[in-house]
C-alpha cells in the first residue's frame, strides 16, 4: 500500500432513507447549548435514520443522524455523522451545529472543530426551486481568510444532505454576497451546491474546461493513528467512462496534499469497464487488489473508499468488488465479502 492506516470499526450496512423533515424556515437561530450526542459516524450523505426501536413502534425517535462538515486539524472539511436531537427544523439544527462553541463544542472528537465564527446566528428561508437562502449575522464575516472558501463548502455540503435542498444562497444582515470579502472567493449568483466541490485538488489539469469534477475519498490519520476519510473534488476528462475515471482517480493519482493517502498499491488495475445494473457498479480488479493473495485477503480501507467514491456517483447504490471475476474475498477485519456493499457507516465511540 502506498500508505497504511489503521481503520476503526467498521459496518457495511444499507442506509436507511426516511422521509425528510421541515427545513426550519425563517427563524432566527443561535448556538445555545443542546445535549450532548452520543455517537460519531462517519459519511452518511443523504442519510435520514432514527433508531430501529422508535421506528418499529412509530414514535418518533428523541435523536436523528445528521452529517455535519467540519474542519479536521490539517484543515479538510470533512463528513462526521452525530446523533442529533429530532428537531422539526432539521436544517437549522445542524447549521446550529457548525457554529463554534455551540452545541457540538464538547462533542466533537479531537482534532476536529466547528467551521462557522462563534456568535454566528441566522435565518433561513428555502424556495421553491431547492434554493436554501441563509441569511447570517454580522459574526460570520469573523474567519480566517485561509478558511473562507472551506467555510462556504462546509455549510453548503451540510445543508444539501436534506434531498430538497439543491444549493445554498448566502447573505450577511439582509445583503447578498457576491464574494466573500477576505480572499474574495466567488459566490454564483445561483448558490453553491456539491457541484462547486469540495477540497478541491486540481492536480495537474491544466484543461479546465476539457474535464469534469469528481469526489473520491482518501484517507487521513488522527493523532491516535485512527483513519478517517476525507472527500477531494478531482477533475477528470470529461468524455472518459464516469465510472472508470472515478476508479482511476482514487488508485492511480495520488492526493497533492500529504496527509492524505490512497489505500490502494500503484499496480492496482481493472481488467474490465465497470457496468452498472439496477444500482450496483460492478468493479473487477487485477489480483494486486489483494493484500495477501492466497487467503484472497482484501483491505478493509479500499473497499471503504470505493464505496464511498462510486455511490456518490448517480445511479450507484452498492459497489460490487470482483477479483478476476471471484467475488468471494476476506476484509483484513475478517468479514466475509460475498455481497455488493453499501455506502459504509463507521462509528466513532467514546465521546
Amino acid at each position: 500500500m502506498r500508505r497504511r492506516m489503521l481503520v476503526p470499526s467498521l459496518a457495511i450496512a444499507v442506509l436507511l432513507i426516511l422521509p425528510l423533515a421541515g427545513c426550519g424556515i425563517g427563524k432566527d437561530t443561535g448556538s445555545k447549548v443542546t445535549p450532548k450526542p452520543d455517537k460519531i459516524e462517519i459519511e452518511k450523505d443523504k442519510g435520514k435514520s432514527t433508531s430501529d426501536k422508535a421506528a418499529k413502534s412509530g414514535e418518533a425517535a428523541d435523536t436523528v443522524t445528521r452529517t455535519l462538515y467540519l474542519f479536521d486539524e490539517n484543515g479538510h472539511v470533512t463528513p462526521q455523522s452525530l446523533n442529533l436531537p429530532n428537531a422539526k427544523t432539521p436544517a437549522e439544527e445542524v447549521l446550529k451545529y457548525l457554529v463554534k462553541d455551540g452545541p457540538a463544542s464538547t462533542s466533537l472528537p479531537d482534532g476536529f472543530q466547528a467551521v462557522l465564527p462563534a456568535g454566528t446566528t441566522f435565518k433561513l428561508n428555502l424556495q421553491d426551486d431547492g434554493t436554501l437562502v441563509a441569511d447570517f449575522s454580522k459574526q460570520f464575516l469573523n474567519y480566517r481568510a485561509q478558511d473562507e472558501e472551506k467555510m462556504l463548502q462546509a455549510v453548503t455540503w451540510t445543508l444539501t444532505q436534506f434531498d430538497n435542498i439543491k444549493r445554498v444562497k448566502f447573505k450577511v444582515g439582509g445583503k447578498e454576497l457576491a464574494e466573500m470579502p477576505e480572499a474574495k472567493t466567488p459566490i454564483p449568483k445561483e448558490g453553491l451546491s456539491r457541484a462547486d466541490g469540495i477540497n478541491t485538488d486540481l492536480g495537474n489539469v491544466v484543461d479546465i474546461t476539457g474535464s469534469r469534477s469528481v469526489v473520491v475519498y482518501y484517507l487521513a490519520e488522527n493523532a491516535d493513528g485512527e483513519a478517517y476519510y476525507v472527500p477531494v473534488s478531482k477533475r477528470v476528462k470529461s468524455g472518459d467512462d464516469p465510472l472508470t475515471a472515478a476508479v482511476d482517480a482514487l488508485i492511480n493519482t495520488d492526493p497533492s496534499d500529504p496527509t492524505l493517502a490512497s489505500p490502494f498499491d500503484a499496480d492496482v488495475e481493472l481488467v474490465s469497464r465497470p457496468v452498472v445494473k439496477n444500482g450496483v457498479a460492478t468493479l473487477d480488479f487485477n489480483e494486486q487488489l489483494y493484500t495477501d493473495a492466497k487467503k484472497k485477503i482484501v483491505s478493509d480501507e479500499a473497499v471503504n473508499c470505493l464505496a464511498l467514491t462510486l455511490t456518490g456517483l448517480t445511479d450507484v447504490k452498492k459497489v460490487a468488488i470482483e477479483v478476476k471475476g471471484n467475488a468471494r474475498m476476506t476484509l483484513e477485519s475478517g468479514k466475509p465479502l460475498t455481497e455488493p456493499v453499501s455506502r459504509p457507516v463507521v462509528n466513532k465511540t467514546g465521546i
